[in-house]
């Protein structure tokens, strides 16, 4: 079946974002869309739209006079975005408590399983969409419509922060499964500070960690 232009641009944003998971496109590298193109033999226009929405991701920056890179992430970055997810998503899990039924806890597990699955084939793009998935979640049972925007405008940055663990303390990755049932075992005891509480611990556990190993944070 032939890509139309708009499907073109989703498959080349996909090449591109295994390109970054991989390694093969490093922190801090600038992205040469002549090169690309002629890689994969498009024209340009598939390139620009595709970086557009991995900027939107937080995978790509773009900078005037100084081309477009692949995004790095500071020590400082690190805090900001796990302090406030730790802040929003205590008090979202602990709302969506009376929300979440037998389905959703269903869900849950599956993306447990299936991030297992991808970790053991060491599938970095599924293992970070299924840790965004089983966040996003719980964080929607809220209905808090404020605090689910609040925390979607940060989804830009969780896969980039989920990859610095990945890469910098891959025990730590490996880990999401064990902290994950954690989480939702929290979930099921439907008790309130419990679940505050686990959830709050789980990104200040994951920020003491990275920095004790590194000063400087790079997906």
């Amino acid at each position: 079946m032939l890509l139309n232009h708009e499907n073109l641009s989703d498959h080349v944003a996909k090449i591109i974002r295994k390109m970054i998971l991989n390694g093969s496109l490093k922190p801090g590298e600038k992205v040469n869309q002549a090169q690309l193109a002629e890689s994969l033999n498009i024209s340009r226009g598939p390139i620009r739209e595709a970086l557009r929405s991995l900027q939107n991701e937080g995978l790509i920056k773009h900078e005037t006079n100084k081309g477009t890179h692949v995004t790095t992430l500071s020590s400082q970055d690190a805090y900001e975005i796990y302090t406030l997810r730790a802040l929003l998503e205590g008090k979202a899990a602990a709302l969506a408590i009376p929300n979440l039924n037998g389905n959703d806890y269903n869900k849950l597990e599956v993306l447990i399983e299936e991030f297992k699955n991808a970790m053991d084939e060491k599938d970095l793009e599924t293992e970070a969409k299924c840790d965004i998935d089983f966040h996003r979640l719980i964080v929607n049972a809220s209905k808090h419509t404020r605090l689910i925007h609040m925390h979607q405008q940060l989804d830009t940055q969780v896969g980039a922060m989920f990859l610095t663990v990945a890469n910098t303390l891959p025990m730590r990755a490996a880990l999401v499964v064990e902290n994950h049932k954690k989480l939702l075992d929290a979930l099921k005891s439907k008790d309130t500070v419990r679940v505050s509480r686990e959830f709050s611990n789980h990104y200040v556990h994951a920020l003491n960690e990275l920095k004790e190993g590194y000063d400087l944070l790079t997906i």
